[in-house]
């Protein structure tokens, strides 16, 4: 018998799923939809589940992840239901039911967790940069005086590792609640891990499936992208990125850090200027969680920037302090959006897809097995 939880569409309300209530389950949003299809239908299915309170059922559900927001159901819904600002509401839902530690629940919920983390962690970092940085060197920039690019490393090695292994965790609680089958050989495990997983994530493809999506995908991949660039650079190439060297125009380095700060604040900056003029139904609404990543993501880039800056104007003690308000900006964006909130979404879409295909093939077996 599945278990109701009668409480469920008001949760669902409180993350953006305003107008979820006026549905009578007409489907012509699952049949506008350019995403649905046979055996995958959306948002209808997902409405009623939500409406019903069948959770177990919601939670069980890879389709809210197949959904790219391109806003065609809500535009045709004939009650103004809004079931694609539904389907994000149902998202931050399920990262919170993935979330182990409860804290993405917490985040969601509330704009005073999100202020308090964001605040502690700023300042933990802000007070870290003053307790082990070393000689502060006014003649001249000095970077790696003021802070060794090792101790940078160590941090960071710090920090992936604790997002990678909650992230990871999430997936798997992802995996355990929404794949049925267990009896799918190891080897189409990887194979399409392979055809799924590497290829959304990288290009995010279905996106490109929704007739309206082709500008918000480019200005999507610019983020992804431009973030990517960057922390590839800080991670791998940290002595090279973080250098007192001056690097001419052309060096690949400084360029590549030129462009991926450019794609980000392209990407950002659209992002944002489409919520301030709510000019598509996929920005009507912003939850406070969206402004807070986009924010964050904009003061990374502008004090990023400024410390390239300061350090090419030959200013010392400018750019010490734009570089320890770039580290204390970088913590809460990395430590809060990549395991609990929006920054989680780049891994769960691609696994929704892997973990669909996974569930159709066991399907497909156990067919051909009782023809």
């Amino acid at each position: 018998m599945a278990k109701v939880n009668p409480k469920l569409i008001d949760e669902l309300k409180e993350l953006g799923a305003f107008n979820i209530s006026a549905c009578y389950s007409c489907g012509v949003c699952t049949a506008t939809c350019p995403l649905a299809q046979e055996g995958h239908e959306f948002p209808r299915k997902i409405i009623r589940y939500a409406i019903l309170g069948l959770e177990d059922k919601l939670i069980s559900s890879t389709e809210p992840w197949l959904c790219y927001y391109c806003g065609e159901c809500t535009e045709s819904c004939p009650r103004g239901a809004d079931p694609a600002g539904f389907m994000m509401a149902v998202r931050r839902y399920l990262t919170t039911r993935y979330d182990f530690t409860g804290f993405s629940r917490r985040f969601y919920r509330s704009k005073v967790v999100e202020f308090i983390s964001t605040i502690l962690l700023f300042a933990i970092t802000v007070l870290g940069v003053y307790f082990v940085h070393g000689p502060i060197i006014l003649t001249r920039v000095d970077l790696d005086s003021f802070l060794p690019p090792h101790i940078v490393e160590m941090g960071d090695i710090a920090i992936l590792v604790v997002l990678s292994a909650l992230l990871l965790t999430n997936v798997y609680r992802m995996y355990r609640f929404t794949v049925a089958a267990r009896d799918i050989s190891f080897i189409t495990y990887i194979r399409e891990l392979i055809r799924t997983i590497v290829p959304h994530f990288l290009t995010q493809v279905r996106m490109l499936k929704c007739n309206r999506n082709t500008l918000n995908w480019i200005m999507h991949i610019l983020i992804v992208y431009g973030y990517a660039t960057i922390f590839v650079f800080v991670i791998v190439f940290l002595d090279l990125f973080q250098t007192n060297t001056l690097y001419p125009i052309y060096n690949p380095i400084r360029l590549g850090g030129y462009i991926a700060s450019a794609a980000l604040l392209v990407g950002a900056g659209y992002a944002i200027y489409g919520r301030l003029r709510k000019n598509a139904v996929m920005r009507q609404y912003s939850h406070s969680t969206d402004w807070f990543f986009l924010t964050l993501l904009y003061l990374v880039v502008i004090t990023g920037v400024l410390v390239d800056v300061f350090k090419y104007l030959g200013l010392p003690i400018e750019t010490y302090i734009a570089y320890t308000v770039h580290l204390g900006f970088v913590t809460p964006l990395l430590v809060l959006e990549v395991p609990f909130a929006k920054w989680s979404h780049l891994a769960y879409r691609p696994f929704a897809i892997y973990f669909t295909r996974i569930n159709d093939l066991a399907k497909t077996k156990v067919m051909r097995t009782t023809a």
